[in-house]
């Protein structure tokens, strides 16, 4: 199978914590992010099903992505792999670099990616999930044929969508693979959100106020 390099953009901080994590752990980086992109670029084509990423949710996810200061990356892929990410990318409008980026923020799983998604720490024998082998080069089998299994059943248990659909942090959509436009700052759709969500309040404001006021005329009486 042929190779092919390929270029993207992340932020350095990322990309340093990613390298340092992969080095320690014996992990050479361009092969393992070549099997990582072909098994999950199938997940990401399964998560984003039906969706089209709009124009304007483009130029979001692109935007922010150079405000992070994002540098440009080498990587050589198999050549299969290259061909089926650009064919998601495509048909989902995607930014490619996201896609990666988000791939890399998933795989470090810090603490806070893991708490704000409510997925727990450690992994323990429940429901559909399977046990880890106590032989330790099966147990690295089992993690390398598919290291998100955890966090990726949890988030789909939790929030009822795959790993690439779940909405993070607004702060993160330089990593997000699809955004509604209802959640791009300056669209039609942004602005009629806001306001419903601004008349509900309201209307809750007003319907607690006369709460209030009835409570207090009954203690007069």
């Amino acid at each position: 199978m042929g190779l092919q390099k390929i270029s993207f953009k992340v932020p350095p901080g990322l990309w340093e914590s990613f390298s340092k994590q992969a080095g320690s752990l014996f992990l050479t980086r361009a092969p393992f992010l070549n099997h990582m992109i072909s098994k999950e670029t199938k997940e990401l084509a399964s998560d984003l099903a039906g969706k089209r990423l709009s124009l304007r949710a483009k130029r979001r996810i692109s935007g922010m992505l150079k405000q992070q200061g994002a540098k440009s990356v080498n990587i050589e892929v198999e050549e299969a792999t290259a061909a089926a990410l650009n064919k998601v990318v495509q048909e989902c409008n995607l930014v490619r670099d996201a896609f990666l980026c988000r791939l890399i923020i998933f795989l470090r799983g810090s603490a806070w990616l893991l708490n704000y998604l409510e997925v727990p720490r450690e992994v323990r024998e429940r429901g559909g999930l399977e046990a880890m082998p106590s032989s330790p080069m099966k147990a690295l089998e089992a993690v390398r044929d598919d290291p998100l299994f955890y966090v990726r059943w949890s988030v789909k248990d939790n929030w009822k969508c795959g790993i690439y659909a779940v909405r993070l942090p607004e702060s993160l959509d330089w990593a997000a693979c699809y955004l509604e436009d209802s959640e791009v700052p300056g669209t039609n759709a942004f602005k009629k959100d806001k306001q419903k969500m601004a008349e509900a309040f309201d209307l809750l404001e007003r319907e607690a106020f006369s709460d209030a006021l009835k409570i207090r005329q009954g203690k007069r009486k």
